[in-house]
């Protein structure tokens, strides 16, 4: 191996996006260059690159997971041969493909919902590598698929899936707007979880009665329960089976008891 190769690279080599990355970057750069030729140089007509292709020696191994690529030399007569072919791709394309990085809920993020164990940030890469990038995506998923399906494609235990979706999708207050002492008006409790649709309207009860619910939206819900209902675990019926449970306080953290596990 050459000399004034990073001894790292040498062992490991380098992660297959990060060189396909590193490929395409000086490219861009190429790309830049003539582009800048072509203006000051005012030529009506120049040239651009349409596809480069070349075939690489390398040893192909697997660390963590991820694949990583590293060049044969000179001596190396058992190295693979990966071919690899570049082409071009306009924006539109690139949008219309790329991952929607919408940032996530800040109430509850994907590792939350995987806990804190040492082995959440092994789970959370394994979701992220069938798509699922945050709590909402993982409820939808569960809901369309079931943990069965996506424990076999993220290659997960289903236990520890069905544990992550549940808490996902339990209820959660968010905020608690306290009635002012002189004026007969009640509480106002938000709440909110990836189960809660707009245009569906969950039965609520506490202490024995219903509980008056106000305002219902996309992910969210506000209810207006009595003086003697704070401070209650609160029995919320989805629909479909799904229902979960959560103290009417400040911060609660519910439960989910979904229809045929998660």
């Amino acid at each position: 191996m050459n000399a004034g190769i990073p001894p790292l690279v040498q062992d490991s080599g380098v992660p297959f996006d990060v060189l396909i990355q590193a490929l395409t970057e000086q490219l861009d750069k190429a790309q830049a260059a003539m582009a800048l030729k072509a203006r000051v140089g005012k030529l009506p007509l120049t040239f651009a690159v349409k596809e480069v292709s070349f075939d690489l020696r390398a040893f192909v191994q697997v660390i963590d997971d991820d694949l990583y690529v590293r060049p044969a030399g000179p001596g190396d007569s058992e190295a693979s041969t990966i071919k690899l072919a570049l082409t071009t791709i306009t924006k539109p394309m690139i949008e219309e493909n790329a991952i929607d990085f919408k940032p996530e809920d800040p109430k509850l993020s994907l590792r939350e919902a995987l806990g804190d164990d040492k082995d959440s940030e092994d789970l959370q890469r394994r979701l992220e590598r069938i798509g699922v990038r945050n709590v909402q995506q993982l409820s939808e998923l569960r809901k369309t698929a079931g943990a069965d399906v996506i424990a076999r494609l993220a290659r997960l235990p289903v236990n520890r899936l069905q544990q992550a979706l549940m808490t996902a999708s339990a209820p959660r207050v968010t905020q608690v707007e306290s009635a002012a002492p002189h004026l007969d008006e009640p509480s106002r409790v938000h709440l909110t979880s990836p189960l809660l649709r707009a245009g569906m309207l969950p039965r609520v009860r506490a202490a024995g009665s219903m509980v008056p619910v106000i305002e219902a939206q996309n992910g969210g819900l506000v209810l207006a329960p009595l003086a003697s209902q704070m401070g209650c675990e609160a029995e919320i019926d989805f629909g479909d089976g799904d229902v979960g449970r959560v103290t009417l306080s400040q911060g609660a953290i519910g439960t989910l008891n979904a229809k045929g596990g998660a």
